[in-house]
């Protein structure tokens, strides 16, 4: 008697539970796309106040840079958001799109830099870019919303809002981290790595020759020039750095600009940069992890008159 009394009540919560998962999740799917709207009501304001007329939505990353299905969702998303706004502007279909970033080998991650907001800009045709970040606070995610302008990559527009983490929301965060038997944790694909590389930023080229390893230390070889007049231009110590595959950050320890050899008590290694003439210069960090097969993210902080940073991703250690 005892135990079909419990047995009853067990059922009476079981559907009590049922209900609450019918209604709440449509209630949360309406939080969802009410949050998606307002946020691109705002960001449809701020493009024509700014006097745009071509726009391109990229796909939003993580603070890492890293993009997931749902950054692609959330960039899905704007996109037919902000079009359905009517405010005059036209969006670049997105299939385009990554079909000229994949052409002309840009990365154009929510973390873009100006060098590429700038180039991505005159190859899509666009005046302005609209990216973001998601990142996961609690039981809802976090989106921020930048505006860039494509010519200057200056900072147009933002806002920021949040989002029900649902199941269906969490499965896409995920996506591509998580998986494997069981749900156990399966390694993230390989992106495409590169050793040479080559990043335009404020009228010089930045061209990273090779990536060599030896014992704990990692050294990048470039060569600088300046394309415009003669002026000078300073790799700075404080803030250059590197990030591993594994997520392990280090700072620089050694710079060669020229003919000056390493990081003076001001802590840069610089010289004055002649129109048109490459300059060799290079970079090492030590105590990299033996398990590293690869650098995520190379940060560079210069200074031509002004502090400016280059980036180099998913770079290969030279064969």
């Amino acid at each position: 008697m005892t135990h079909k009394g419990l047995g009853n009540v067990n059922m009476y919560w079981f559907c009590i539970g049922i209900i609450f998962i019918v209604l709440f999740q449509p209630c949360l799917s309406w939080a969802y796309e009410k949050e998606i709207r307002e946020l691109s009501t705002v960001m449809a304001e701020n493009i024509t106040k700014a006097g745009k007329t071509r726009i391109a939505v990229v796909d939003f990353t993580d603070l890492q840079g890293n993009v997931t299905e749902l950054g692609r969702f959330i960039a899905e998303e704007f996109a037919v958001a902000l079009l359905g706004n009517g405010q005059g502007f036209e969006i670049v279909d997105r299939t385009h799109l990554q079909t000229l970033i994949k052409e002309h080998k840009l990365s154009a991650t929510g973390l873009i830099d100006p060098a590429t907001a700038q180039k991505l800009g005159q190859i899509a045709g666009v005046d302005a870019l609209v990216t973001g970040t998601i990142t996961p606070f609690g039981e809802s995610v976090r989106l921020s919303v930048k505006i860039l302008d494509a010519k200057s990559a200056k900072l147009i527009g933002a806002n920021a809002g949040n989002i029900p983490a649902t199941d269906a929301i969490k499965t896409l965060l995920f996506r591509g981290i998580q998986g494997g038997i069981n749900g156990g944790i399966s390694p993230t694909p390989t992106p495409q790595l590169q050793s040479v590389q080559e990043i335009e930023g404020r009228g010089f080229t930045f061209a990273l020759q090779k990536c060599e390893r030896s014992g704990d230390s990692v050294t990048f070889y470039f060569i600088i020039t300046n394309n415009k007049e003669e002026r000078e231009l300073r790799i700075l110590k404080n803030y250059t750095r590197v990030f591993d595959n594994l997520g392990n950050e280090y700072t620089v320890s050694l710079g060669q600009f020229g003919k000056e050899r390493y990081f003076n008590t001001f802590g840069y290694v610089g010289s004055y940069l002649v129109e048109n003439v490459p300059i060799k210069a290079s970079i090492s960090f030590d105590k990299i992890a033996s398990e590293a097969e690869f650098i995520k993210l190379l940060e560079i902080y210069v200074w031509d008159g002004q502090d400016f940073k280059v980036q180099f991703r998913n770079v290969q250690f030279s064969k």
